[in-house]
């Protein structure tokens, strides 16, 4: 018998957002079994925000219909170029089209695949998509202060520390703050979406 989780993982996906080691792509509904593992791994969920939580693969097929539904969410799959490999996931979430504001989240499931630049290239492409497609202003993340590696990876996509809510996780026995990330259009500079599209007018 086949497994489903290394068939969502192979399986062809279209470049919906592209880049150079990372592509965006819609997420299927065949992914469910690899989101199930990937969120029922605690170490995944407690770099995700989400301490001591686990997801049972029910739970993830509610999440999947709850998402597709909503208007205020735009969710992607995170591909690796070379193989097509699904290994993480990403949105912008509460979205505000009137204030031009959102909130972005990441997560990469295949641990294998951490520590070499696929997450901060993903936030790069989401937030050039939020500022280029959907004409946000203001991006916004919070993550877990013991969270060393993610704050690194935000950091080099371009984001800001703009506060902390101060020893409002308890994790193991200690506390430790939630920091409050953003990222403006203007911080973010040129735009790799708005040139590719201006090269296909061109042509």
């Amino acid at each position: 018998m086949n497994n489903p989780a290394s068939e969502a993982e192979t399986i062809w996906r279209p470049e919906v957002i592209p880049g150079q080691q990372v592509f965006l792509s819609h997420i299927r509904r065949e992914d469910i079994p690899l989101f199930a593992r990937w969120f029922s791994d605690l170490e995944f969920t407690t770099y995700t925000g989400a301490i001591g939580m686990s997801s049972t693969l029910e739970q993830e097929e509610e999440w999947f219909a709850s998402i597709t539904k909503d208007p205020t969410i735009k969710y992607f799959g995170i591909v690796v170029c070379e193989g097509q490999q699904l290994i993480g996931n990403i949105s912008l979430k509460q979205i505000n089209y009137r204030h031009g504001t959102a909130e972005i989240g990441i997560g990469i499931g295949e641990k294998s695949t951490w520590g070499k630049g696929y997450g901060s290239e993903a936030i790069r492409l989401m937030v050039d998509y939020g500022f280029t497609f959907l004409g946000l202003h203001s991006i916004c993340l919070w993550h877990t202060s013991f969270n060393e590696r993610g704050h690194r990876a935000y950091l080099k996509a371009g984001f800001k520390v703009a506060g902390q809510w101060r020893e409002a996780a308890l994790f193991d026995g200690q506390r430790y703050d939630h920091v409050l990330m953003d990222i403006t259009r203007e911080d973010f500079g040129p735009s790799q979406l708005r040139s590719m599209l201006q090269q296909l007018q061109d042509k």
